[in-house]
């Protein structure tokens, strides 16, 4: 049998394609898909080419002259949808299921893995992530299908992954009860965040964002201040409003000047998350850090957050339906990704419906 798969050929270059649906193997389910999100990371191999996910020896790139060893690529991994079949020896999941996909599956042996750490797990090293959900059908390993509550429909468990990731941010970050936060682009991750941040008891919220769409949604999530740092210089203000800086700043936008405003935004102390992935360098004072004693941390996908996610959005803490701005049909893939990459767009987080 045959199916649909839309895979990336090169910058601005993803093909919907018929290939044979792939084969059940032991231990593995089949999904019928659903919906797939469309990622921040997806748009920037879609405009760049395949992006290593950790490569610090090529400093984060992969030549073009080694792209034919990545392409043609898979692309997709905020999936969800329904079990259709089950491997004989698959025992925890039935078929009618309705399931998110954790694609970030670790290999369990190495030194991260070991140390309770599986997001950092070096079976990752290859490109950000590659599984096959701009498809109508996928067959996974069974351990990837997370249950959904009943009362979460299909539409709003597809951002299961990308909140994870923003829920994740928020824990890495230690943020306190009553802690002033900022919070730097309002992409999905960034709108994940302040959602996040409201649910665990966030004071002030301080949001820049240049989109005058999403600084609308940030705002209907909670945000106490948003402001256009075209406008309004987002680390003066913050700064004004908090006497001296927030408790916790959050990258979100991958660029060298937010990272240097969400350094300078929080108090002295303070803790900067960089949840964003960055399409080129970026360029910081070490002073920032050192002088203040600020706290720089990483945040990377996401370790046990999936169920927990799912059961923020059953209970009401975290509100889905505001990020998701479009639909379209597995043929105008393409279409959605453009639309993303327009600067002034109003679209936040387009679903694929295959």
């Amino acid at each position: 049998m045959h199916m649909q798969i839309a895979k990336l050929y090169g910058p601005e270059d993803i093909r919907v394609t018929d290939e044979e649906k792939p084969p059940l193997e032991p231990g593995t389910i089949r999904i019928d898909v659903a919906y797939t999100g469309v990622c921040g990371s997806d748009v920037h191999e879609y405009k760049i080419g395949p992006v290593p996910i950790r490569a610090e020896d090529s400093n984060h790139n992969i030549p073009e002259q080694e792209w034919d060893e990545y392409l043609p690529k898979n692309m997709g991994h905020e999936i969800t949808g329904t079990v259709v079949d089950v491997a004989d020896n698959v025992e925890d999941i039935d078929v009618g299921n309705q399931v998110a996909l954790n694609i970030l599956l670790s290999c369990g042996e190495c030194r991260y893995c070991q140390e309770g750490k599986p997001q950092l797990c070096t079976a990752y090293d290859g490109t950000a992530v590659g599984s096959p959900g701009f498809a109508e059908d996928i067959v996974v390993p069974a351990v990837a299908g997370i249950p959904i509550p009943e009362n979460v429909p299909l539409r709003h468990a597809a951002l299961t992954e990308p909140l994870s990731v923003s829920v994740h941010a928020v824990r890495r970050s230690e943020m306190r009860l009553g802690d002033d936060i900022a919070v730097f682009g309002a992409g999905p991750i960034g709108l994940g965040i302040v959602d996040a941040a409201v649910a665990a008891g966030a004071n002030r919220i301080f949001v820049s964002e240049p989109r005058e769409a999403r600084r609308k949604i940030a705002s209907d999530l909670g945000a106490d201040l948003v402001v256009d740092p075209r406008e309004d210089h987002p680390t003066s203000r913050f700064r004004e409003e908090t006497n001296g800086g927030v408790d916790v700043a959050f990258e979100a936008a991958g660029i060298s000047e937010t990272f240097t405003q969400s350094m300078r935004s929080t108090k002295y102390g303070g803790t900067v998350v960089v949840v964003s992935v960055f399409e080129d360098d970026a360029s910081i004072h070490p002073n920032d850090i050192m002088q203040a004693e600020r706290t720089v941390k990483g945040s990377f996908g996401y370790v046990d957050e999936f169920p927990t996610t799912l059961q923020m959005m059953s209970d009401g803490r975290l509100n889905p339906e505001k990020y998701v701005t479009g639909e379209v049909p597995l043929d105008d893939v393409d279409d959605a990704f453009q639309r993303l990459l327009e600067p002034e767009s109003d679209d936040v987080k387009i679903l694929v419906k295959p």
